[in-house]
Order: structure tokens, then sequence, then C-alpha cells
């Protein structure tokens, strides 16, 4: 889903055959943090007591009163806190667009923009747990796969995990997460602050040794040190097909393996379609959706 919109084919349209909520909520922005020069992370207050009922991986159309079309961004909150707050992570948008997009919107100064009455309504198919026909019971290693602010549906499922398995002491299965991202520096070349780096770093000590976290970092290292790197695996290169077939673990035991890919377009397809190919993976295990 979306962190900034495809500018030749709107949310609305480009996802209207997918499931939605019935009802429209309305929330007030409320909180605005910039991550590094390209991310900011927003907190959307429901204005309602009850909570806003959604699947972990589902994204929102967000209607802006000035705007005639919603955009449509992905939830990185998970359910539990809804009562409270919903998150989005948006990413900076190009600069010249006409007419502006609802993401050039919400990358205005944030004076302008806080505490503006907003509303909301859940959608997507791309969630935690699987769809039918899988059983969460017949899952032994779920497999994620997120390419830069791919990793947004991704935290969120992530984070319910964590939930459960705080719970439940025992998840099992077994979580590989391979998470690929360029190094991203500011206007004096230092290192910027990785996307929920520091939050999949908590959720991995939470998931002790049922959990495995693997970083790829690409583009030119700036100065200065990476922030949240503290246990990390770090590879400074991308993800390999190699990496995949490590993470889907041994031949005999990948009937039990589901795999989550989001990213741009070509990443997505990329590893689908090595993931659908290698030995013994049912192709109904390969779940995915494309940021644009």
């Amino acid at each position: 889903m979306a962190t900034q919109e495809k500018a030749s084919l709107p949310h609305i349209e480009r996802t209207a055959a997918e499931p939605r909520d019935n009802t429209l909520h309305p929330v007030i922005l409320s909180q605005i943090s910039q991550i590094n020069s390209s991310i900011r992370v927003l907190r959307l207050t429901p204005v309602e007591k009850e909570s806003i009922t959604f699947q972990p991986g589902q994204w929102v159309d967000l209607h802006i009163p000035s705007l005639p079309s919603p955009g449509g961004f992905t939830l990185t909150s998970p359910p539990s806190l809804s009562r409270s707050y919903l998150e989005l992570a948006i990413q900076r948008p190009p600069p010249h667009s006409t007419p502006p997009t609802p993401a050039h919107w919400l990358w205005q100064l944030p004076s302008s923009i806080l505490n503006t009455p907003l509303s909301i309504r859940s959608g997507g198919s791309f969630t935690w747990p699987p769809p039918h026909p899988i059983p969460i019971s017949s899952i032994k290693r779920v497999v994620f796969i997120a390419g830069g602010v791919g990793i947004n549906p991704l935290i969120s499922m992530l984070s319910v995990i964590a939930e459960e398995k705080e719970r439940a002491r025992n998840l099992g299965f077994d979580v590989r997460f391979l998470y690929s991202v360029r190094n991203s520096t500011d206007s004096e070349g230092r290192n910027e602050e990785i996307l929920f780096l520091s939050r999949l770093r908590d959720i991995f000590g939470v998931l002790g040794e049922e959990g495995q976290l693997s970083l790829f970092l690409t583009g030119k290292d700036g100065k200065g040190e990476l922030i949240g790197l503290e246990g990390v695996e770090v590879q400074r290169r991308r993800i390999e097909e190699s990496d995949l077939e490590d993470a889907l673990g041994d031949v005999k035991d990948r009937e039990g393996t589901v795999v989550y890919v989001c990213g741009v377009p070509g990443m997505t397809d990329r590893f689908v379609d090595l993931a659908e190919r290698t030995e013994e993976m049912d192709g109904r295990r390969v779940l995915s959706e494309k940021w644009w």
C-alpha cells in the first residue's frame, strides 16, 4: 500500500476491489514526528470512545476535508492501541505534483496541520493472520521481506506477534525478518535514523530464540553512528536469493512456511517469484503487497 500516491491511478481506484470497513471514523491529527529527511510518522487520535477495528497489515482511506479524493496509507501501529491512537509512516512525496496529493498535505509544516479533523476507513487483504485457506495452527515459520517503507504493514503484524509472544511465552513458530533499506544521510552527510529499526530490535528482543532479524543496508555510508544497530545483524548489500533460501529453512519443513513480501513493485515481484519457485514452497503461502 501507498506511503504516497501513484499519480497515474488514485488509491481509491487502485483498491476498489479490496475489502473495506463500512464505517468512516473521525480522527484528529495529533502528533507528527520527523524520523529522517524523507519519513515522518503521524498519530491519529480517535474522536469516538470506541476502538477502531482493523487487522494488522491493513491501510486506511484517509479523508482530508480540503482535498477531493482520499489517500491510502498503511497503519503501522497494532490494533491493541487503536483506542488511544493509530499510526502512519509517510514518505516525502515528489515536490512538484498537480494537484497536490494527500501525501503533500501531510508533509506541510506541522504547525499548519496539527489538530486538523480527518476521517479514516480501514481496508485491505494483506493481513496477519494469513487469510483462508492457511490456518495459523499449520504455520511453523513466517518469513517477512521488507524493502524500504514496505516495512509499514509488516511492523504492525510483527507488533501483534510480539504481543502474542508476551501472552503465551511460546509462539509455536519461528519468525525471520529480512529488511532492506537505503542508508540515508542529512544535508551535512550524517547518517539518519532508519525507520522502525529501534522498534524492530525491541520486538526481536521479545521474540528471543523464536525470531531473527537481518538488516541489509544499501547506499553510501554517512558520518557518525547509525541509531539502533546494537545487537542487529547488518549486511551492507542487497538481499540475495541465498538469503531468502536460508530464511525459508529446511526443505522438508517448508510446507509450514508462510512468506510476506512488501516493497516497490520490482523488488516485490522478484522475491514473490523466487519464493514461489523455491523447492517445496506452495505459492498460495506467498503473500505480497506493493507500495507506490
